[in-house]
């Protein structure tokens, strides 16, 4: 879809939704970190999550918010490392998503380049 020869999309205009496997949301993040990541919970915590999605056994919430945020940060992620040759901080850690201040965080969600769904179900 991102393939500008066939589609013409923008990067920033492609959104890809999931249930959440967390391994391929990383992956995403690494191959494409400018298209937008969108999280379908289908439920308000883990038990009715597993009930409503099988799929979601073994995977915690906590660690698909971890890698919706990990998304979300990818790009300051990016141009914060490209003002560092190294690509390290002074201490020589290559940093994550947690490393960044709240002013970064609030310009990063403006975005909007990572969302969660929820979707309601009886």
């Amino acid at each position: 879809l991102i393939d500008r020869r066939l589609w013409n999309l923008a990067h920033n205009r492609v959104t890809v939704s999931t249930v959440g496997v967390t391994s391929r949301m990383r992956d995403l993040t690494r191959d494409l970190p400018e298209v937008n990541l969108a999280l379908s919970l289908h439920a308000p915590n883990q038990i009715m999550r597993e009930k409503i999605v099988p799929a979601a056994k073994g995977t915690p919430i906590e660690s698909l918010i971890e890698a919706l945020d990990e998304h979300m940060m990818a790009l300051a992620k990016r141009r914060k490392l490209l003002g560092n040759p190294q690509g390290c901080d002074q201490d020589g850690n290559a940093g994550g998503a947690a490393d960044f201040d709240q002013d970064e965080r609030k310009s990063a969600s403006k975005k909007k380049r990572a969302m969660i769904e929820y979707v309601m179900c009886e």
